[in-house]
């Protein structure tokens, strides 16, 4: 049974089959969700990952329900187990975002179809694919992709660190504070074509395709980052140390200001907008290769 709760349940071959479905359908939309029923259950705010599974869902004829688990009899101590084995007898497919990514190990256990992870705390695997989407839409390949990637080590990041190991000659550099390095390095000793760096380095900055940021503190941090990263804000100076080439991204939502500036977020360089249109995008093509 297929499952995206992580970019670790594919292979080279499932990733690069979901950016071909996702180019096909944006050229060409099919049926491939007729008479499926596809539940969304959100435990954490949304915005681009809710409307962008909703659309996309409709637009291949599918329909998509929203549930909400306190609205149903886990609230009167009905098995978690019990909960998502019933759902199983009625839905096709299960989108889930939650803040603890064992519910969803949990969830693919009992309810027995496919499960797409829409972000957890570990991983946010849709993200990542809709990202390199983008970047190989804007560049024409993946191939010696050079990405920077500025600021808080995350679950974005972590997909993109397990996406970069299918990708020939690319690279993700990090530039992090050290000490939130150390809580984290245990997770990425062993991903290839990612390096960590503590202090700008211009001549990684010289060969960048792409600079990507997010949000200093993510949604349920409990330590306020935006003093420890302030050194790694993306800015007009560092845009001037990238090639004009180079693009800006930011999965959103940002906070203008801390990680990025509103002249780099508004400028010529950031595609932050074609990259949030391409979330409907990808997501197609990952409902498609599922093969509901």
């Amino acid at each position: 049974m297929k499952k995206l709760l992580n970019i670790s349940d594919l292979n080279k071959d499932d990733f690069f089959s979901i950016l071909a479905y996702a180019e096909e359908l944006n050229n060409n939309l099919d049926k491939c969700l007729s008479n499926k029923h596809i539940g969304l259950i959100f435990e954490k705010n949304s915005t681009r990952t809710r409307l962008s599974f909703q659309v996309g869902i409709k637009q291949l004829n599918g329909n998509y329900i929203d549930i909400k688990l306190d609205e149903l009899n886990l609230q009167r101590l009905e098995s978690f187990e019990d909960t998502f084995e019933v759902m199983s007898c009625y839905l096709d497919c299960l989108v889930f975002r939650t803040n603890d990514h064992q519910k969803l190990e949990t969830a693919f256990k009992f309810f027995k179809k496919p499960l797409i992870n829409a972000l957890s705390d570990q991983s946010h695997p849709c993200q990542a694919i809709s990202d390199l989407f983008t970047l190989k839409e804007h560049f024409g390949s993946l191939n010696n992709i050079k990405i920077i990637w500025m600021g808080d080590i995350n679950n974005v990041l972590f997909s993109l660190a397990q996406a970069m190991n299918f990708l020939n000659d690319s690279r993700i550099d990090v530039f992090t504070d050290k000490k939130i390095f150390e809580r984290h390095c245990k997770n990425y000793q062993n991903f290839r074509n990612i390096n960590f760096h503590f202090k700008i380095d211009e001549s990684i900055f010289r060969l960048a395709n792409c600079i990507m940021t997010d949000v200093f503190n993510s949604m349920n941090d409990k330590e306020d980052k935006e003093s420890i990263l302030k050194n790694f804000q993306v800015n007009s100076k560092v845009m001037s140390k990238l090639p004009e080439t180079a693009v800006f991204m930011h999965c959103l939502p940002a906070k203008i200001g801390s990680e990025v500036t509103k002249d780099v977020i508004k400028g010529s360089q950031s595609i932050v907008i074609q990259q949030a249109k391409n979330r409907m995008v990808a997501q197609r093509g990952i409902l498609k290769w599922l093969d509901i």
